[in-house]
């Protein structure tokens, strides 16, 4: 009986596992507000989405409107919120105390079909509304960018170029930029010019959502005037 037991046992626990997916700490291109993705869970029917959120300003305050949802790009489908929870609904308002204080807080929205690669985070209400657009839901992506940061934050500079440019070409679909945004950092950095200066042709004929934001903030670096259009 015991055998019988521990095999039931070790059922139930694939089980669980294939029926419920947990991404930490998604790589996300940009988002309206500081937040940032700390995890989204996938079960059968439900999508759990947790952030976090850190005020910037003096009597700061924030919530949650009623019509928040995911929309992942293959199907251009959404999935809706069903609830929120750490966090008032609108107009009832969470006040911080200071600036700096952060505030986390989960989202319960209906499920889809299949686990998208990608998604938005979209607060559809008059004002103030936040998104966080390019939400990375695909592991290896995830990983690859992960592995890229860490080399980058410490200087092995050809490590994180090429996991760069492997997130870049495994991932064609993806519709945002800030993966080029980094490319044409690194070769900047290694001051290769004309590599940086033929990512940002790239990047200019593009039809990434946004070119326009990536493209400002490498206007903005020391290196821009060394890059021929």
């Amino acid at each position: 009986m015991k055998h019988v037991f521990l095999i039931l046992v070790a059922f139930i626990i694939i089980s669980a596992q294939v029926h419920s997916q947990e991404i930490i700490k998604p790589n996300f291109a940009l988002a309206t507000h500081p937040i940032v993705v700390d995890k989204v869970q996938f079960t059968d029917s439900l999508i759990y989405v947790t952030l976090t959120i850190q005020n910037k300003v003096e009597d700061g305050e924030f919530c949650a409107d009623e019509i928040i949802y995911l929309l992942e790009y293959q199907n251009n489908t959404k999935a809706y919120l069903i609830e929120a929870t750490g966090i008032p609904t609108c107009p009832e308002t969470y006040q911080f105390q200071s600036p700096g204080e952060k505030l986390s807080f989960e989202l319960k929205f209906t499920g889809f079909e299949e686990i998208p690669k990608y998604l938005n985070i979209i607060e559809d209400c008059e004002e103030n509304c936040f998104s966080v657009y390019g939400v990375i839901l695909d592991k290896k992506m995830n990983e690859d960018i992960n592995q890229a940061f860490g080399f980058f934050q410490s200087d092995n500079l050809d490590f994180a170029l090429s996991l760069f440019r492997t997130a870049a070409r495994e991932n064609p679909g993806y519709p945002f930029a800030f993966l080029y945004g980094n490319i044409i950092e690194i070769y900047a950095l290694q001051e290769d010019y004309n590599k940086a200066s033929e990512w940002l042709k790239f990047l200019k004929a593009s039809q990434y959502i946004d070119k326009e934001n990536v493209m400002e903030q490498i206007s903005q670096k020391d290196y821009y005037d060394k890059l021929s259009d």
